[in-house]
Formats: C-alpha cells, structure tokens, sequence
C-alpha cells in the first residue's frame, strides 16, 4: 500500500486523545500539589514519563514513603506491555527509518496511540507517528499543569477528594481486561490485591516491596490460571 500518511492525519488522530489526556492529566496535577509536590517536579514527571497508570501509581508509592528501588521496579513491571506495543509497531515502520526516530516514537507510545496507529491499514511513518504523538504528549503535559495551577484555587477538601483518582483508573482498567477475558481475570486480580494486602497489614513489609510482590503473584497465577482461549 502506498505511505501517505501525513502529518496533518496524526494532528486528527491525535487530537481525540489530547482531549481525554489534557482531563485525566488535570486529575494527575492536583494529585501531585496535594503531596506537596512542586509544579517544577509534576511538570518534569510527565514530560518525561508519560505514562499515566504508571505515573498515578508512582505518586502515590511517593506519598506512602515508597524507595526508589521500588519505584523503579513497579514502574517497570506495569509498564512492560509498552515492550511488545513497540515490537508490534516496529514491524509497521518503513526500513529507512533512523534508530532516533525509533526512540522517540518508542518513548510516546501509550495504550491510545498504539490502538489509533496499529488499525492504520496504510504503512506507518516516522511524520504521522510524530505529530499523532506530539499532538497527545502535549494534551497530557499541559493538562498537568492546567491541573496543577487550577488545584490552588480548589479548596483543600476537594483536593483530597481526587485522590480516588488513582483507583478509578485502576477500577476501569480491571473493568476492561475483565470484559475482555472473563471472571479469572477478576479472581486473579482479588488474589492479587489480598497479597498485597497481607504483606501491608500482616507482615508489615514497606508498600513499594508489597505492590512488586503483589504484582509478580498476580503474574505467575494468572498464566497457570487463564488459559489461551481468554486472550485471543
């Protein structure tokens, strides 16, 4: 098929995110100002991470006094799906594509831009893949600091109030995968949020080594657990 993907077709493509991230990112901002983050640091977290399941998850490891060892091994664990989203995509790209391109198309890839990329029936390039990226990095970026500066006008009740934010995000991920893949994907997930419960409550083990614990469970359970069939 011919390569006429332009730039102007990943602005359209990438505007529909940049609206659902410049939302979930403002939710991002005022979690951060409400654990005394500073607007310096939240805006550095997510124009270098860009991750939204992973940052959420990283504030509030902060907030419980998680090390940066564990940081860094939930973080890596929760993003580790990005690895084969990338492979997927590289199978897409012309063979003239420089190693940099490939980097900064493999730092922006989330959930969204890959699902918009992936179904493209045309072969991807490197000028649709950047502006669809950009065009939702900058939604999420600016939603973070829109976030931020909106939550010093919110009065300080409400500004706990959205640290449930952390757990919708977490509730609808499980909603979905569940849709997908059946009860077992459920059960897995109640064993794994009763271990991770334990290793806090019972063995008092820090949260960062409980959530790492909790998800590794999670992992080895569920591929004895869920058989092929449910992820086709």
């Amino acid at each position: 098929m011919c390569n006429n993907l332009t730039k102007k077709e990943g602005f359209l493509d990438g505007f529909p995110i940049f609206l659902g991230y410049f939302s979930t990112a403002i939710a991002f901002g005022l979690v951060c100002r409400n654990i005394n983050i500073s607007l310096i640091n939240t805006t550095l977290i997510s124009m270098t991470s860009f991750a939204g399941s992973g940052q959420f998850l990283m504030v509030n490891l902060l907030s419980n006094g998680a090390l940066l060892f564990e940081l860094f091994i939930s973080i890596l664990l929760i993003n580790l799906r990005y690895l084969f989203m990338g492979a997927s995509l590289n199978q897409r790209l012309p063979s003239d594509i420089t190693f940099l391109q490939k980097i900064i198309i493999a730092f922006s890839t989330t959930d969204e831009i890959f699902s918009v990329a992936i179904l493209k029936p045309q072969q991807l390039n490197f000028k649709y893949l950047f502006s669809l990226e950009l065009t939702s990095y900058s939604g999420w970026v600016l939603g973070t600091i829109a976030g931020y500066i909106i939550g010093i006008a919110l009065p300080c009740k409400l500004q706990l109030a959205l640290s449930i934010t952390l757990y919708a995000m977490f509730a609808s991920l499980l909603g979905n995968e569940t849709r997908k893949g059946g009860y077992k994907i459920l059960i897995v997930g109640f064993i794994s949020a009763a271990i991770n419960s334990f290793l806090i409550t019972v063995v008092d083990l820090a949260i960062g080594w409980a959530f790492v614990i909790a998800m590794l469970s999670a992992t080895i359970i569920g591929s004895f657990f869920i058989n092929g069939e449910n992820n086709e």
